[in-house]
């Protein structure tokens, strides 16, 4: 058994290699190559039929230049195809790779969808890159042959494929990398009640391939835990796992450092209170060794963070502004009985999503009911009411004296948030927007019986995502283009 998985992560490590060489070529050179290419050929084409119109009159330098544009493109449709076959072959092995080691991907929330687009990019790049190869054949035989017409069908098999690649929604097809099908996938289910704040969000908006490289990322930490962080977190907070406080923290010092609040010499030192950086499976740089390769690296955490940005920028809000809370204002903090914090998008594009962050720390040692109730105008649901039960503080208590950000000696800003990001409750909710322009968002905090304890009034602006309609639009010009090409011979020529 263990020789045939190891016989299977090589095999699928060798495709991997290859398809990330090739992907590689397409995101930086190729797809440039593939949008200017087709417009000097069309352009040294059209020449030529304007100097001749029954024969093909271009210079024997301008030829080997044509033909010399002719290869490259042909080259670069060639890897376009390749990139698109590689690219299902190793979808198809991570399949089946997990699957026989008994995780199989495809019954995780979101993965149809995920494969959906990444197959509609595949039979995209088939497609362009195969019109691409007809229309350099074509170009070959109108300089060869001098027949006007080959020219003409050329231009419109150019331009029918310069339109389909501009339907292509992304390149970025790495699958080797933590994350590395974010622009094909969005969470089609996620946690309403979110309990460890950080990774409840990282894990709801990973995709499903990564997903499991994150539950292997958790294991992995746990077996590296500092013996004296897992006592602390025993002493303190009866029945809790020591792995959720763990990767709280880990997660928020990874936060501070990508937005440079702290500086290498702290982020180590913080860091080694959590974990055993000298283990040979961890490297702040590289991240975690899993199955030989190392995930979840600092740049990795990096492209997470401005990933979740993109997407749902009230959580950063919501993690920033409770850091000020305790940094300004913590005396007053630590006599609150609940606090409250909202957030949400402040333009939502028609046919997206609004997300809605509700975060509550019960300031209490034990647990408490509590109803959130939300209007939203110009959103479905328009209103709805949910009740909570928000887990209580236990034996943690936010100090009722200024502390510092960082401290190896007393208790510090970071390891207080980590404990509250633990400790609180989160909600996620997603309306659906209805009506275009400036809307209003509503949200209470009630206690059991019905009594106002807090309100939040929100605006939000819902806008046409115009971006995309100009792309469609555009792609939609340059297939009817490539149409008319050929046709225009027929209909002008007398």
């Amino acid at each position: 058994m263990e020789l045939s998985h190891e016989k299977g992560l090589m095999k699928l490590r060798k495709i991997e290699k290859f398809q990330a060489l090739v992907i590689r070529f397409i995101t930086k050179i190729g797809k440039w190559l593939h949008f200017l290419l087709p417009f000097l050929l069309i352009g040294i084409t059209v020449l030529a039929i304007l100097t001749l119109i029954d024969l093909v009159v271009i210079s024997t330098r301008l030829i080997g230049i044509f033909f010399g544009i002719l290869a490259l493109y042909t080259l670069n449709s060639i890897i376009l195809y390749l990139g698109a076959v590689k690219t299902n072959k190793l979808l198809e092995a991570r399949l089946d790779f997990e699957r026989k080691r008994g995780r199989p991907i495809d019954a995780l929330d979101g993965f149809d969808e995920l494969t959906h687009h990444v197959r509609r990019v595949i039979t995209l790049l088939k497609v362009t890159a195969l019109l691409s190869i007809i229309a350099t054949i074509l170009f070959a035989s109108m300089v060869l042959s001098k027949i006007i017409e080959l020219g003409l069908a050329a231009i419109g098999f150019t331009l029918f494929a310069l339109g389909l690649a501009l339907l292509i929604r992304s390149l970025n097809l790495n699958i080797y990398d933590v994350n590395g099908l974010k622009d094909f996938y969005k969470p089609t289910i996620h946690q309403i009640f979110l309990d460890n704040l950080f990774s409840d969000v990282i894990s709801n908006h990973i995709d499903p391939i990564t997903h499991l490289r994150w539950n292997d990322y958790i294991l992995g930490i746990n077996d590296i835990l500092n013996p004296t962080f897992i006592k602390k977190v025993k002493s303190l907070e009866k029945g809790e796992r020591p792995i959720t406080f763990a990767i709280e923290k880990i997660l928020y010092l990874y936060y501070l450092k990508a937005q440079e609040v702290l500086q290498e010499e702290r982020f180590i030192a913080e860091i080694k209170e959590v974990i055993n950086i000298e283990s040979e499976t961890f490297d702040l740089e590289k991240g975690l060794l899993i199955e030989g390769k190392w995930y979840f690296s600092k740049k990795d955490f990096f492209s997470l963070f401005e990933y979740l940005k993109e997407h749902n920028p009230g959580f950063f809000k919501i993690v920033d502004k409770l850091q000020i809370e305790l940094k300004d204002n913590i005396e007053v903090f630590a006599q609150e009985k609940i606090y409250m914090d909202t957030s949400a998008n402040e333009v939502v594009f028609k046919g997206n999503s609004l997300n809605v962050m509700i975060y509550l720390f019960n300031n209490s040692p034990k647990s408490k009911e509590y109803h959130i109730r939300v209007i939203a105008t110009g959103f479905d649901p328009q209103e709805f009411k949910l009740e909570i039960r928000v887990e209580g503080r236990g034996s943690f208590k936010i100090p009722d004296h200024p502390i510092p950000l960082t401290s190896s000696t007393e208790t510090d800003i970071v390891g207080v948030m980590s404990d509250m990001l633990e400790n609180g409750d989160a909600i996620w909710l997603t309306l659906k927007p209805r009506a275009l322009g400036e809307q209003s968002l509503q949200i209470f905090l009630e206690n059991a019986d019905g009594t106002i304890i807090e309100g939040r009034t929100r605006n939000v602006r819902i806008a046409k995502d115009l971006k995309s309609q100009m792309k469609k639009l555009t792609s939609i010009g340059s297939i009817l283009g490539g149409i008319a090409a050929p046709l225009s011979r027929a209909f002008f020529t007398p």
